[in-house]
């Protein structure tokens, strides 16, 4: 089923669940590809109240379920992405560290602004 950006939008909030369906915390925001606006990373809040970052998780192979959002890793992977505060900006040179932990290339001259990520 393909997701639409917005559809996707609607559902901050809504837990996200792993490979295995074991929470790994709440969609807070998506991040769109620059160039193309098509969805590429969640960013997910995890932790407990007076811990909580935020981390971020590619949407390639996601599913919407029935209440919650289920993605293509294991919640171990996506614990050990690159963390933020929860009210912090992802900055220019966070980008290529959260495309390096997944091993996904990453080319910011294919946008105008030189990032790839847009958040929606």
């Amino acid at each position: 089923m393909t997701i639409l950006v917005q559809d996707l939008n609607q559902w901050k909030g809504a837990p996200v669940l792993d490979v295995t369906d074991t929470k790994i915390g709440t969609l807070s925001s998506v991040y769109v590809d620059a160039a193309t606006d098509e969805w590429l990373f969640a960013s997910v809040e995890t932790g407990v109240i007076g811990f909580k970052k935020v981390v971020f998780v590619p949407l390639d192979q996601a599913a919407v379920g029935r209440h919650d959002l289920r993605v293509a890793f294991p919640k171990e992977t996506v614990k050990a992405a690159p963390a933020f505060a929860v009210d912090e900006e992802l900055g220019p040179e966070d980008e290529p560290r959260i495309y390096a932990h997944y091993a996904l290339p990453y080319d910011p001259a294919a946008t105008p602004s030189g990032r790839r990520l847009a958040r929606r």
